[in-house]
């Protein structure tokens, strides 16, 4: 009996992967093109952190339940905080006193950066999700914008809407509805 994983099926299936890694749709390393931050997105496997934000004062990685901070100063690795549920995005206030990092899902947490603590965790619309999306501060730190979607059944198609949240306590002040084309999505391509 001839097997059916011989040479010919395993070279096959190595270029079928080389193809989906080169495909237009592939998650690349890429910086966002948003934010007063360079934050980038690095989908190897084994990275440290899926997304990096670099400030003036911090590395900071965020991968599914940790965000890890790195003191650029002295180079010192500061506790992780754990715990959270698939974290992919986030944004630095400009003064470096507060993040946020933006869960694949219905949540967003609010860090302050003078203790490291989690100061709040903001439930997004009920019904909407933000997916495949990372948040931003506006340029004077007064407002928080997160794109967030729904499967519409009327329509048949998913609507999209940018969310903005004030930044004393985190409350969502306006929700209006965007095309797909004005979302903020993390990947490289749309």
């Amino acid at each position: 009996m001839k097997s059916n994983f011989g040479a010919e099926f395993l070279l096959g299936m190595v270029e079928m992967q080389k193809k989906a890694d080169e495909a237009p749709w592939a998650l690349k390393t890429h910086d966002l093109p948003k934010g007063k931050w360079r934050r980038v997105i690095d989908p190897e496997e084994g990275a440290e952190a899926f997304f990096v934000i670099i400030t003036d004062h911090y590395i900071i990685g965020v991968k599914t339940g940790r965000v890890i901070f790195l003191n650029r100063a002295s180079g010192k690795k500061l506790d992780p905080i754990k715990g959270f549920h698939y974290l992919v995005s986030g944004d630095v206030k400009a003064d470096e006193s507060e993040m946020v990092v933006l869960e694949h899902g219905t949540h967003f947490h609010v860090i302050s950066l003078d203790t490291f603590e989690v100061k709040k965790k903001v439930t997004l619309p009920r019904t909407f999700m933000a997916s495949d999306v990372y948040c931003t501060y506006s340029d004077d730190d007064t407002k928080l914008i997160i794109p967030i979607s729904k499967y519409d059944y009327d329509r048949r198609e998913y609507i999209y809407y940018r969310c903005e949240y004030e930044t004393i306590d985190y409350t969502l002040v306006s929700k209006t509805e965007i095309t797909r084309e004005e979302v903020d999505w993390w990947t490289d391509s749309k």
